[in-house]
């Protein structure tokens, strides 16, 4: 599809409740782009269990409408994925019928809308394959249960769209998928590229990190890497931007240590552009991944503040933990570390000071353009409709 074709089309988005994500930035473009209809459908996922199914209606750009679903308790995890499998399936034939695409954020949501797609009418399903991990929940029931119905809702779909290819190789290594009966090709999450990046204005003595801030993600390193790094840079100065359960333990460590000059911690963001702000100014970002559970979603993911980092021209410094680690030390934008807090100055401190720095620079730059959102979506949907073609003449 171009994207004249593209405007003219409706299209059904199931996902979760989520400040960001990869479906959310979906009917975000769309809706920029100004297509007939964007029905997206946010279901309660988690935390936010209790709360109540909600579907906005986009047309043209414009929301014309909301509807939440009446039903708002809480339930047992097994009966709440039952609930919302019944009001996808609903929903398909109440919103969704006609839809040129429905493109689900997970195997239950694409299973029901791929068991409802003959009588909504729904001429394309798409699975949008966000992570993957070896083992999902501890309860052996509930982990079969889930790969039945990944299995199903990845064959039921006409395409699968895994944000990186080890999240679907890493099913079909565990024989969760055969790779012959099913259709995919890679949609990795996107980024945002600033207009222009500014190099000149960027500080040198500022390290920043976006995420979440917990122990075994990172957290545990902060002060004694700035402590380390210090002896290197001396006038160093270390921006956390995030919640998470060890929040305020990290502000106790910082004033602790008498680094309050040194290390500022902001807490949650709520705007992306605020922390957009924040990081457009520093002058290179840390991603200190745990190496050491082999059962991690990251292992396989395509981590979202990586391509925050490089859409602000960012230099990153990260473990060799996501599959993109590679992808950043081959294109120039990047230098790995163990997770180790002296081991992570040494590596900040080899790009702040580096000759090469506004050359990484533009390479992040660039990488970060790459994977620009309009330049991913359009990229996915001229192969989906390459492949219609394909199969309708076949």
């Amino acid at each position: 599809m171009n994207i004249d074709e593209i405007k003219s089309k409706k299209f059904l988005i199931y996902s979760h409740y989520a400040t960001t994500g990869a479906c959310e930035e979906l009917r975000d473009w769309l809706v920029a782009t100004d297509v007939r209809e964007v029905i997206y459908v946010a279901f309660p996922f988690g935390r936010d269990l209790g709360r109540p199914i909600c579907v906005t209606c986009y047309r043209s750009g414009e929301q014309v409408s909301e509807h939440r679903s009446w039903f708002r308790w809480r339930l047992p995890e097994p009966f709440a994925y039952a609930k919302d499998f019944l009001y996808a399936f609903g929903y398909a034939m109440r919103f969704g019928r006609g839809a040129d695409v429905l493109v689900a954020g997970d195997n239950l949501l694409t299973a029901a809308g791929g068991m409802a797609r003959g009588l909504a009418g729904i001429r394309r399903v798409v699975y949008y394959m966000i992570d993957f991990t070896p083992v999902r929940f501890a309860n052996r029931f509930l982990n079969g249960c889930y790969g039945l119905v990944d299995r199903f809702a990845a064959t039921r779909a006409d395409v699968v769209w895994p944000l990186t290819p080890q999240m679907i190789q890493g099913r079909f290594k565990a024989g969760r998928l055969d790779e012959r009966r099913v259709n995919w090709y890679t949609v990795p999450y996107g980024s945002h590229p600033l207009a222009e990046p500014d190099g000149a204005a960027c500080d040198r003595r500022q390290v920043v990190y976006l995420g979440d801030v917990v122990r075994n993600k990172g957290a545990e390193l902060f002060v004694p890497m700035v402590q380390a790094l210090k002896r290197l840079v001396p006038d160093v100065r270390l921006t956390v931007i995030g919640g998470g359960k060890d929040l305020d333990a990290l502000r106790e460590e910082v004033r602790a240590a008498g680094l309050e000059a040194q290390v500022e911690v902001c807490g949650f963001v709520e705007r992306i552009e605020d922390a957009l702000a924040r990081l457009a100014g520093a002058g290179v970002a840390i991603a200190p991944y745990y190496p050491f559970d082999t059962n991690s979603f990251t292992f396989f993911a395509d981590p979202g503040k990586i391509k925050l980092y490089l859409g602000c021209g960012l230099p990153i410094v990260l473990t060799d933990v996501p599959p993109i680690a590679q992808e950043l030390v081959r294109e120039g934008a990047g230098r790995i570390a163990r997770y180790d807090a002296e081991d992570f100055a040494r590596e900040v401190a080899a790009v702040l000071t580096g000759e090469d720095y506004p050359q990484m620079r533009e390479h992040a730059r660039r990488l970060g353009e790459r994977y620009a959102w309009p330049k991913v979506f359009s990229d996915a949907f001229a192969r989906l409709d390459a492949d219609e073609t394909k199969e309708a003449r076949s």
